[in-house]
């Protein structure tokens, strides 16, 4: 009896092994070459070239010793670029791993950036591929090089951090944006009807040309910033930009934004006054007026202020009431001026209002989807903001004026 227990444990013990014996095509993790940051540009001949910003291990110690810690801009960057060429994204591929004595492993990559000459171009050609890969990683986020090449991009040196690529994703959250999974987003765009995407743009240097900087050669440069958005057509390509404050509220509207600093000037005081919002949401509502379509947005948002420099003591209700108005107003101007903009320069659907009216009136989408672009041109925008002032700070009036200069 004891025989026949002995050979079944060992049977069971066998058959345990056959099934967790690993996987079949497992690589080893010194025959890869790991990518964190892959660019798309287009080529001559209708052709595509392919960028990657790869890690080289053997460097990462030595660069963080030579550069105190993080930079990336030294003799010893922890990375390199290789880039190929061909007919579509794969050819390109295969020729820039000739370049490699190691597989690129794509499973890792967070950044894609995509110059502005390929966007401009079209993006559906490209995509098809990033749609087929088991490997890749759906929550890469997607950026748009304006004026300049995703080669040129990847090979700028960042200040801050020892692989540049990164520094997109983080520059981009400081902005305010929540979680972009850019890549995800755009395929859903790209087969939605009525919907337009709307990606980030990075611009190489950390300055402009109104503030000073100098533009030189791309190698030159050091760094880069979060230079607005842009703006998508139902062929996915790439229509215009618009800034920085533009996109923020692009964000809002959507839901995609998790703070914002607003400042209003609060005209019978001759001061400005500024809050920090920190819980953002809003509320887009569809309204149908026999063939007209209206859309009443409403933004919401709480906080606290962070700066006042008008004669207004915030401790008297009247006075935060007053502020809170202003502040309002402000925020419904900015929200306004961007849509109009939006529906006239580019009449593209950013926004996703033809989504809600997807969701909230199918029968009624039925009859709008194929003409989305001329109706989302002409419907009639409204916005109301709803702010609630939640603290006000250590102190009430201002402490560079005298008592009696404070108004209670």
């Amino acid at each position: 009896m004891n025989r026949m227990r002995k050979a079944g444990v060992f049977a069971f013990a066998m058959l345990t092994l056959l099934l967790t014996s690993g996987c079949w095509d497992s690589s080893e993790v010194n025959d890869l070459a790991l990518e964190l940051a892959w660019g798309i540009d287009s080529a001559k001949d209708e052709g595509v070239m392919i960028s990657a910003q790869v890690i080289a291990p053997f460097r990462i110690g030595s660069a963080q010793k030579s550069s105190g810690g993080g930079g990336g801009g030294g003799q010893d960057k922890p990375y390199f670029v290789v880039t190929g060429i061909g007919k579509d994204t794969l050819d390109a591929v295969q020729q820039m791993q000739t370049k490699l004595s190691r597989q690129v492993y794509r499973a890792h990559r967070r950044v894609i950036v995509i110059g502005e000459a390929q966007a401009r171009k079209g993006l559906k050609e490209v995509l098809d591929t990033y749609s087929r890969d088991p490997n890749l990683k759906l929550r890469s986020d997607v950026f748009i090089v304006r004026g300049e090449t995703a080669k040129e991009f990847l090979n700028v040196a960042y200040p801050l951090e020892d692989i540049p690529g990164l520094g997109a994703l983080k520059e981009y959250s400081q902005v305010g944006t929540l979680k972009e999974m850019g890549l995800i987003n755009l395929m859903i765009s790209a087969i939605s009807d009525g919907n337009c995407p709307a990606i980030p743009v990075i611009a190489i240097g950390l300055e402009t040309e109104q503030e000073g900087g100098e533009q030189g050669n791309s190698s030159e440069r050091k760094g880069f910033r979060i230079a607005g958005t842009g703006i998508f057509d139902n062929d996915l390509k790439l229509r215009g930009f618009i800034d920085v404050s533009e996109g923020r509220v692009l964000r809002w509207i959507k839901g995609e934004l998790g703070k914002l600093i607003v400042t209003s000037q609060i005209a019978e005081e001759n001061g400005k006054i500024s809050m920090d919002l920190n819980k953002l949401s809003s509320k887009v509502q569809p309204i149908f007026e026999g063939d007209n379509i209206k859309v009443q947005v409403t933004l919401i948002g709480q906080g606290m202020i962070r700066e006042n420099n008008t004669g207004l003591d915030l401790t008297q209700p009247h006075n935060l009431n007053l502020v809170q108005e202003a502040l309002e107003k402000q925020v419904e101007t900015n929200a306004y001026q961007t849509i109009t903009k939006v529906q006239d320069k580019f009449g593209a659907d950013v926004f996703e209002f033809g989504e809600v009216i997807h969701r909230k009136y199918p029968s009624r989408w039925r009859s709008l989807r194929d003409n989305w672009n001329q109706e989302f041109r002409k419907a009639e925008i409204s916005v109301k903001a709803k702010l609630t002032i939640r603290k006000i700070g250590v102190t009430g009036p201002p402490l560079h004026l005298k008592e009696q200069e404070i108004k209670k």
